[in-house]
């Protein structure tokens, strides 16, 4: 892939992960409420679970150029709504819905970023094991970068970073209409939106290793989900900090993830991906487990989320690249779309969830442990199916 897109990716998810740092502490220090934060935390995931698939099959159909414009516009036009809100001060109930709403349409756009570039990888990649962790690498360092320049920013207030970001978008949108080297969609059969979706839901059932991947990503997406919608009331109550060290969060997670990703594409020369996989799935259970037991004290939160994210990036990329070579890329943005949203499916329930338990701590807990059991279970699998199918990355079912 070419550097122009690689930075043009970078670009865009920082700009994601600047809101991604944002919303919830502008939210949360607007109301001073943790069922609040759950709520725009469901808000946000509602309208991605009911929009992905539409994004997939839209990129499968038109291309990656004018789904990524239309969806930077999108974008755009979201924040500077958002601006004229806060200039008109708005109540606590109408702030924390339209952060919800705003941070959906980001999730939904870095969806759409992610998915464009894995049909890019699978149409044009010469070497995708490289391209797949560059890709992880990217969306790492977009992690450190977004939340960075939102702590940087934020005493500048709320309203300039969300200026900021809106020209990111504007930008990445106007780069994206003009670039050339983007790859041309293959020729696929016409089909209507409702055969093109029934087609590919039929093949991820008919695909074990694709279900047990989405049965992985639901119980990473659950703890990763509780961590991030309670870490603002935690690091208010529990640690007694001010509540913009949230964005210390996503930045230690993201300097793990982006170290993850250039020691993968040493480990991988001399050790095989399913034995890498399996240590990752066993890390993550163990750091994940002992990040409930310490949830009173930031460095050693921080430094156990970031173990763990860093574990994921191992298991993200296996899964990934099982994908890419499983799936026909005439139907990869589709299908890939339509496993985000099962993958993602659970992540209004977790807001939903904290909304209705989120004064109560040992709730969460039990939450986060049901987590982790789901990412076992799910790692167990997909290491048998793979052993016994004898597919670690060889065999390939585009043909």
């Amino acid at each position: 892939m070419s550097r122009t897109l690689s930075a043009l990716l970078l670009l865009v998810l920082t700009a994601d992960g600047l809101l991604a740092f944002l919303v919830p502490v502008m939210v949360y220090g607007f109301t001073g409420s943790l069922a609040m934060s759950g709520l725009t935390y469901a808000m946000a995931w509602l309208p991605r679970v009911l929009v992905t698939p539409l994004v997939g099959a839209s990129i499968d159909r038109w291309g990656v150029r004018p789904v990524s414009v239309v969806s930077d516009m999108v974008k755009l036009g979201g924040c500077l709504i958002m601006v004229a809100v806060l200039l008109n001060d708005p109540d606590p109930l109408t702030l924390t819905l339209l952060g919800g709403l705003l941070s959906g349409l980001v999730a939904i756009g870095n969806a759409q970023s992610l998915i464009a570039y894995e049909k890019m990888i699978a149409l044009a990649s010469k070497n995708i094991d490289r391209d797949v962790n560059i890709l992880c690498r990217i969306d790492q360092l977009a992690m450190v970068i977004g939340p960075v320049a939102g702590l940087a920013g934020y005493a500048t207030g709320v309203i300039n970073l969300l200026l900021l970001t809106a020209a990111m978008y504007a930008v990445n949108g106007a780069c994206y209409f003009f670039i050339s080297g983007i790859p041309k969609n293959p020729p696929i059969e016409p089909a209507s939106a409702d055969q093109a979706y029934r087609a590919n839901l039929r093949l991820i059932i008919a695909t074990p290793l694709l279900l047990s991947s989405i049965l992985l990503a639901v119980g990473n997406n659950a703890f990763d989900g509780l961590v991030e919608a309670s870490a603002v009331a935690l690091i208010d109550r529990a640690m007694q900090l001010p509540i913009q060290y949230f964005a210390f969060v996503d930045m230690c997670a993201g300097v793990c993830g982006v170290a993850a990703t250039l020691l993968y594409s040493r480990l991988t020369r001399t050790v095989a991906s399913l034995r890498l996989f399996v240590a990752a799935a066993v890390i993550t259970a163990s750091a994940s487990a002992l990040m409930i037991a310490s949830q009173g004290y930031l460095a050693g939160f921080l430094a156990l989320y970031a173990l763990s994210i860093g574990a994921k990036v191992f298991m993200n990329n296996f899964s990934r690249n099982l994908r890419i070579r499983v799936v026909p890329p005439q139907r990869l943005a589709g299908v890939s779309s339509l496993m985000v949203l099962l993958n993602q499916a659970v992540l209004p329930a977790v807001g939903l969830a904290l909304y209705m338990v989120g004064e109560h701590p040992p709730m969460v807990s039990m939450l986060m442990a049901l987590a982790i059991s789901v990412t076992l279970f799910a790692a167990y699998r997909i290491y048998h199916q793979v052993y016994v199918t004898e597919l670690p990355e060889t065999q390939s079912a585009r043909s």
